[in-house]
C-alpha cells in the first residue's frame, strides 16, 4: 500500500492552523480562512473595527 504524500500545505492566513493539504510538484504554502469558531470570532470582530466585516470567504477543507 503506498502512501501519497502532498507537498502543498493549506493554513490558515489568521490562525495558521492546517486547513488541508494540496497535491503539488514542489512544497508550497497556501493561505486561506478556516472555519473554527474562535477564529471566525476573532475574525469578525477585527475586520469590524477595519470596516470590513462580511468581505471574507471561509476555505473549508
Amino acid at each position: 500500500m503506498e502512501k501519497e504524500v502532498h507537498l502543498g500545505t493549506i493554513l490558515c492566513k489568521h490562525c495558521h492552523q492546517v486547513i488541508g493539504t494540496q497535491d503539488t510538484r514542489k512544497v508550497t504554502v497556501y493561505y486561506s480562512e478556516c472555519s473554527h469558531e474562535h477564529c471566525m470570532d476573532g475574525r469578525g470582530r477585527s475586520l469590524a473595527a477595519d470596516g470590513l466585516a462580511g468581505s471574507h470567504t471561509v476555505f473549508e477543507a
